[in-house]
Order: C-alpha cells, then structure tokens, then sequence
C-alpha cells in the first residue's frame, strides 16, 4: 500500500516538472502568466512534499543536490579538485519565481525548470522500483516529523513563497496515509495507542488547514501538542509490530537515537557517533575522568600556566568573557573568540572555520599553536610521565597507549563529548513543564522559528548548524560580521574564515567570510558575540540580524547568505527573542573544577606547579 503511494506520488510529481518547465518555456511577460508560473511552482512543491519522507530517507544526495537544496554554490566532494555546483532545484526556483522581477529572467526559469526535469527523471527511474521495507517507512516518518518542524515550518524549504504552512499539511498528511496502512495492526496490538496516533494526526492536520499565517503560526504549540506526540507515539507503534529498529540491523552508531521520544529528548543525538568512540563503555568513564584533569592543568601548556579551562571557564558555559582570547604569556590575543564547548561535539566538523573534522584532532591545532600552547606532544607526554598518579591513570584508561599523543587527545575529546545539555527552561517546557518558561519567551521561541528567520540557520533542537533531521552536516554562513560595532565607520572584518582553513575544498570565493554557525545554547552566558566579539549584548547582534547583516548594513558581499533585506522586527520582538535565548541556559552538573591536580616531581623551570598537586 505505501510503495503503491509512493509510485503514485512519484509520478504525479515528475507530471508537475513537466508542466512546470513547459510553462517556464513559454516565457511571457503578462501578471496573467506569472501568477500561473508561481501557481505552477506552487503545486509542484505540494506534490513534492507528498513524497518528500521517502525520497529524501532513501537517496538524500541526490534530493539535495537535484530537487530541494539550499539556494547557494557548493562544492562537489570526494574529487582532486574544485568543481563548483552552482544551485539548482526547488528552493532555488522558489526564491526567483517569487522575487522582485522573475519575467526578467526567463532564461534562467527555463534552465532551472529543465535542470529540474532532468534531475528528478534520474531520481525518478531509480526510486520508483526501489525495495521499501516496513522498517524505512516507520524511520522515514519520523524523520518528517522532525524535518516539518525545523526545515518546513521555518521557512527554510521556501525562501520566497513562505508556503510554509501549507507545505507542511501536505508533509504531514503523506505520512498519515503511511502511517494508516500499519494502523489495523497496531489497533489489534494496542488500541488507545492507534486511536491516539490517528486523533493527533488529523488534529495537527486540520490546525495547519486553519492558521495559515505564516507569521502568527504558533510553532511551539504544534511542537508540543503535535510533532513531539506523534514523534513518541509512532516509536511505539513502530515497536508494537515487532517490525525491527535500525539498532537490530546495523551495528554501526548512528547521529540520530531512534529511542529517543522527543525531539527534544536529551538523547535524541549519539555523542558517541560524533566523537567516534562509546562514551558509554567503562573504560570511556574513565577516560573522561582523566580527560577532565588534563582539562583544568596548565600543564599541557609549553609554559605551564595555561590550562584548556583558561579560555573555556566553566562559570561562563566554557567560553572567557574576553573578544578575542588572550594569547600565550598574556601577550597580545588569538584570532578568534572563545566558543562554549558544551553540546559542541554535536558537530560535523570543529572550530569556527571547520578546518577540522576529528574531534580528537582538535587538541593538535591548540598544543601547536605559538599563540596557545605553545608546544608539542613530546613535552606534553615527557611531562606528564613525571607524575606517578597520570602514569596509574592513563594505565587504567588506555592499558594499550598509556601516556600518547593518541591518548592524552582522546581523554580530552571524551570529556569535551560528555558535556551535554538539553535540560534547559525550554527544554523542559517542551518535554511538558508549562511553568518553565514565560509567555515572553513563547512568543520569542515563534518568533525565532517565524518571522525572525533564526531558526533557518540555527536548527533545532541544537539551536546551531546541524542540519536535521539526519544531523550529519555543519553549515557555515557569510553574515558579514563588521570589525567594530562602530556603524558609521562601517568596514568588514578582514578574518577570511572557512575559505583559508587549509582544506583545498574550501578554498573557494564563496566560502570567503564564512565561519561556522554556533549553539545558541547558553548563549546569555557566553558574550561577547560573533567570531571576533564585536557585540557585547544579544541586543547588539540583534540589531544586525535586524538591519540584514552586513550587506543589509551596506558593506560589499556578494555571497552573503543571509538575506540582506530587513527584517523589521520591533523592540518588543526583539526583546521577546532575547528572553526565549535566555531559557536556552543550561550548565547543570557540568561546570565543577577538580579540586586537586595530580601530583608532579619538582622540575627546574616547573615554577607555577607544587608538589602538593595544586596551581
């Protein structure tokens, strides 16, 4: 029944690229035919959102480079060389159909159209016999779930029709006529469960039909009385056919806990996927326990006065109050600002350029650093080695390694990868808590997800660019962050960001300016902002988001990907959005220090170390 669905959707959908591009090729210029072509765009996104759950579970490559990626040049992966891909698909049709003067660009329609046609014909020939097992349409269903809520209802799949609303009734309606092929099966194993499922679909469905404003949508009222029941809910139905979970069949972690029950839950993302290694493993307890002492002693450092924790203070969520961070023996400062490392292992790749893909590597960049550590793994270790308890220590956690680049990196990595937290304000109102947070915060959390766009770049649940809902990509965006926050001596910051961090992909244009998109988790304690602290407050780095960053501002930045234009929120919006930030505040259990460091044999030169294991 729902591979006859999907054929059926299939079809249709390749028979609206059709008409889409047969009208695109007929290039007049009367209203008459534009409101045809944008109805015709229109209805093409509806029929792709019918089939959307499946296509995109089983070949999301091909989805996103072919029919619905993001509007903006990429570069082809795993080649010798730079190939740049420049965009094509839905969301790219979607911000010219329904821009300033799209009739003035008919040649560019009818590429587009029949790029798009071409695309989804290989799409299509592949898809249509493609096996589906019951497991991939339970899997896929919730992954929709989360895609409705954080790319759909956001407004991310439809930068210039905002049709979001209708978009996401057409999503959740597809995945209620799967879900309904399982439900006489799940009724016979559980039946409150299958009339619940049923009632909350066709609620949710109907809640989207009658509030159609894509500005007044409540966005956290449907999260928690519509994305978050069903997301549950369908696990357990998932589970009530005794049709087997991704767990039984793959070893291998995966970034997505298919246990989770919320979209929200605490364990909805694997750490242990991202840092490569089981945190859950006895011996990674300890491993993070010793990682946590490395963490806190200026021992690692070529000085010895310089600890991790100097510039990642657990008091300020791991960040250090300063713009940029002081550099080795206090002289001068590094590049960049010091970001939070909680959740920061939920990452495709690390700093704020991504010039690294290893969480484990991590540790290189700063020991050899003349600015940071200031030395090499040879030091590190011959020091270390001079302390009878890290020799007991790294016994214990690495009985193979002991005392090794390799092991004192991978410590620190696991205690960096145990500093998780989604037990927010907001975390808690979501999981049911309706005292957590204000109706200020409320109305900011729809606002971020709605008008204010934030939510197209900072995804939840991270609230950071992790792109849901397979949370394997770090996006990074060219904001056109200024030198100073000095507004009539305007000038851009001369960091050239992910386009000079080493990696040859990356050494393109378009990536000039680029930096990593951040957490906003336990953001209200970690000021300054931006990759140089420009701004001091969230009103600040608001008031540039406001004003359309800096191109909106008027600095030159042709490949700025945050829109330019205004966004015209108002004081009382703007405050309403910093009140929701602030509920996203959460360092509970994470932020004691040790209180004694391992004990070290007196070296010459060693004079901010005691014996007594202090500093």
């Amino acid at each position: 029944m729902v591979e006859q669905q999907f054929q059926t959707g299939l079809t249709e959908l390749k028979t609206q690229i059709a008409v889409y591009h047969q009208l695109a090729e007929q290039t007049a210029t009367s209203p008459t035919y534009l409101k045809q072509l944008q109805q015709a765009h229109l209805e093409t996104r509806l029929s792709f959102k019918k089939v959307e759950f499946l296509l995109e579970y089983l070949d999301h490559p091909s989805i996103k480079r072919q029919l619905n990626g993001a509007p903006l040049p990429s570069v082809e992966p795993k080649v010798a060389e730079i190939n740049v891909l420049e965009p094509i698909g839905l969301q790219v049709l979607d911000e010219l159909v329904f821009g300033e003067d799209p009739l003035a660009e008919t040649e560019e329609l009818v590429r587009l159209t029949g790029a798009l046609a071409k695309g989804f014909s290989g799409i299509y020939n592949y898809q249509y016999n493609i096996p589906i097992n019951h497991r991939h349409i339970f899997e896929s269903i919730r992954f929709e779930l989360i895609r409705i809520i954080s790319l759909g209802l956001t407004g991310f799949d439809t930068p210039g029709s905002a049709n979001a609303i209708p978009e996401a009734e057409a999503a959740l309606g597809s995945i209620y006529n799967a879900y309904l092929a399982y439900q006489p099966i799940i009724k016979n194993k559980d039946e409150a469960l299958a009339n619940r499922i049923v009632q909350t679909f066709e609620s949710g469905i109907q809640y989207l039909g009658e509030h159609t404003d894509f500005e007044a949508f409540d966005r956290l009222h449907f999260l928690t009385s519509y994305i978050n029941p069903l997301f549950k809910d369908i696990l357990k139905a998932h589970k009530s056919t005794g049709i087997e979970t991704i767990a039984e069949v793959n070893p291998m972690p995966q970034p997505f806990n298919y246990e989770a029950e919320s979209v929200f839950d605490q364990d909805l993302l694997n750490p242990s996927f991202y840092a490569g290694f089981n945190l859950e493993e006895a011996k990674e307890k300890k491993r993070v326990e010793l990682g946590k002492l490395l963490f806190f002693d200026p021992i690692l450092s070529g000085n010895n006065e310089r600890s991790c924790a100097s510039c990642h203070k657990p008091e300020m969520a791991f960040t250090d109050g300063l713009k940029t961070s002081l550099a080795a023996n206090g002289e001068g400062h590094i590049l960049r600002n010091s970001p939070t490392i909680i959740n920061a292992v939920f990452a495709e790749k690390y700093f704020y350029d991504l010039r690294e893909e290893f969480l484990e590597r991590q540790m290189k960049h700063v020991v050899l650093d003349a600015l940071e550590f200031d030395t090499d793994f040879f030091e590190i270790t011959e020091k270390l080695e001079q302390s009878t308890e890290y020799q007991e220590r790294f016994q214990e956690a690495y009985p193979r390694y002991e005392i090794s680049k390799w092991s004192v990196s991978n410590a620190l990595s696991a205690y960096v990868a145990s500093l998780v937290s989604y037990n927010s304000p907001f975390d808690q109102y979501v999981k049911g808590d309706k005292e957590a947070i204000s109706p200020a915060a409320i109305r900011g959390f729809n606002l971020f997800m709605g008008k204010g766009a934030c939510a197209t770049c900072h995804f939840t649940p991270t609230f950071s660019g992790l792109v849901p809902p397979r949370f394997r990509e770090s996006e990074s965006e060219v904001l056109g962050v200024p030198h100073s926050p000095d507004t009539l001596q305007l000038a851009l910051d001369g960091d050239p960001g992910r386009a000079a961090n080493g990696r040859a992909l990356d050494e393109t244009e378009f990536y000039l300016f680029s930096f990593k998109t951040p957490t906003l988790r336990n953001i209200a304690l970690t000021a300054p902002y931006m990759h140089n602290g420009v701004y001091q407050t969230l009103e600040e780095v608001m008031d540039f988001y406001n004003k359309g960053g800096g191109a909106g501002m008027g600095l030159d930045l042709p490949y700025q990907t945050l829109p330019d234009t205004p966004l015209n929120l108002t004081a009382v919006e703007i405050g309403d959005m910093i009140t929701f930030m602030e509920t996203l505040t959460d360092t509970t259990g994470l932020t004691a220090r040790p209180s004694v460091l391992p004990k070290f044999e007196q070296k010459p030169g060693w004079n901010k170390r005691t014996i007594g294991g202090t500093y």
